[in-house]
């Protein structure tokens, strides 16, 4: 009985100091939203003379293509920014590869008409190597290649097929360098680069991340910058070099207003700290649970918003989503009348749709469009046949993404709103009010995609088509 007691007491004690710190962490946001609020007024008079969160590049294009020819013109010597091979030697400087394994580079002011910078180089096969830079060697030409990968995924053996088409004998042979950038540090995909060919190109490819790598691209903004003479592109490579964090690193929370008077008031009563911790640990799970929420809702006002928007709609649209956290969440628009593709699994809806979606990171870049039941590498030769008309029958439509991949006819990078992390308030604010700008913005684009995608995807894949199309 005296055993079973103490137990009973111990367990008392377990549940009072769990409820105490639970106390605290309420007590904790109780104090604290009021000053935020209070600390927010004060700093939107700090951003109206300073405006510390200004980035040129918001305005600029900053989708892979646009980010591409920023970086193909720093490296050209006879580009607009007039610092010659400046930015070219910063950047051959910064690969280990290139500071003196495959002889001396013939980078100087009397070579720069040599250089030759491109970018979206088309292959033997068909396929673009974003940005290639041939330059003068010793040796013969020497070509520094880069495949950019800020946001979007590997295909199928892109960067083997990348690596194959330098290093053909009559093109470059050994003298050639092909530089990955993802926006943080990772590998490849295995189906794009396997990992038995890593050996064998050992010394010709070279992962460089946004940000958070040695070398970086970060750093190299930073280097360019420290050797350049005119004011004017000074500023944009502070911009870039801000870019690069802001987006793939991890400044925005150093720089939040939020986060620096939440640090300043833990630090003036650091009493709290365990609360604190408690609540950081539970904010991811808060923030999934309120980005899953938001998606669901978006899809309740794209059903509501579809017959009135799209004349003449059939009771066969379906619109639906899902929701991975960390991987390919999104939300879809097709038709029961499209072609159902096979051999795919039973979870997939197997057609043809108007699509959202994010990427590999999670829901911190989206891009829409129409995508693909499959890969164009995985379809017969009926489907891909198909799937070439559709993509001249969505052009013929009017609509123009700019982009085209493996599963995306045509698709494009969404310029606001990109980034649900630091958006979950505003997301649980619209989720409660029915509505807000980031409903509207989502909607009124994924509805135009779909006033000129349906009648072309319609011509192309409805049922009703003759069987030698199906």
């Amino acid at each position: 009985m005296e055993v079973t007691g103490r137990v009973a007491e111990l367990l008392r004690h377990v549940a009072d100091a769990r409820e105490s710190r639970q106390g605290e962490c309420v007590r904790l946001l109780l104090e604290l939203t009021p000053q935020l609020q209070a600390a927010a007024a004060a700093d939107r008079q700090r951003e109206r003379r300073q405006a510390p969160r200004f980035n040129v590049f918001k305005y600029l294009r900053e989708d892979e293509l646009g980010l591409s020819r920023i970086i193909a013109d720093l490296l050209d010597p006879t580009a607009e920014h007039g610092q010659g091979t400046s930015f070219l030697k910063a950047m051959l400087d910064a690969l280990p590869e290139t500071r003196g394994r495959f002889g001396k580079l013939r980078v100087t002011a009397a070579t720069s008409d040599s250089i030759r910078v491109r970018t979206e180089r088309r292959t033997t096969k068909g396929r673009f190597i974003d940005i290639t830079v041939d330059i003068p060697s010793a040796d013969g030409r020497f070509c520094l290649a880069f495949e950019n990968k800020p946001y979007a995924h590997d295909l199928d053996e892109q960067l083997k097929a990348y690596l194959e088409y330098l290093g053909e004998a009559k093109r470059y042979g050994s003298r050639f360098l092909l530089v990955y950038l993802p926006p943080v540090h990772r590998e490849p995909d295995e189906t794009s680069l396997p990992e038995v060919d890593r050996e064998h190109w050992r010394g010709h490819f070279r992962i460089m991340p946004y940000t958070g790598g040695d070398p970086s691209l970060e750093d190299w903004f930073a280097t360019c910058r420290n050797v350049c003479d005119a004011d004017p592109v000074n500023s944009f490579l502070r911009h870039a070099e801000l870019f690069c964090q802001q987006r793939f690193g991890e400044l925005t929370m150093t720089t939040n207003p939020d986060t620096r008077f939440v640090q300043e008031y833990l630090s003036n009563h650091p009493s709290h700290l365990r609360a604190a911790l408690a609540v950081h640990n539970a904010w991811s799970l808060v923030r999934e649970d309120v980005c899953e929420r938001f998606l669901e809702h978006l899809r309740h006002t794209l059903e509501d918003r579809l017959p009135t928007v799209l004349a003449g709609i059939k009771d066969d649209f379906h619109v639906t989503c899902h929701y991975r956290g960390g991987r390919y969440s999104g939300v879809s628009i097709y038709r029961d009348a499209w072609i159902q593709y096979d051999d795919l699994p039973s979870t997939k809806q197997g057609r043809s749709a108007i699509a959202l979606q994010s990427g590999r990171q999670g829901p911190n870049g989206w891009y829409w469009g129409v995508l693909s039941p499959k890969a164009l590498g995985q379809m017969t030769e009926t489907e891909k046949e198909r799937r070439e008309q559709l993509a001249t029958a969505l052009g013929r439509s009017g609509l123009s993404l700019g982009h085209d991949s493996d599963w995306w006819p045509q698709w494009d990078w969404l310029p606001r709103y990109e980034n649900w992390h630091p958006l979950a308030p505003e997301l649980y604010e619209e989720c409660e009010a029915g509505g807000g700008p980031i409903t509207t913005y989502y909607a009124d684009g994924l509805l135009t995609i779909a006033e000129f995608a349906i009648p072309a995807i319609d011509k192309v894949e409805m049922v009703s088509r003759t069987s030698s199309d199906e």
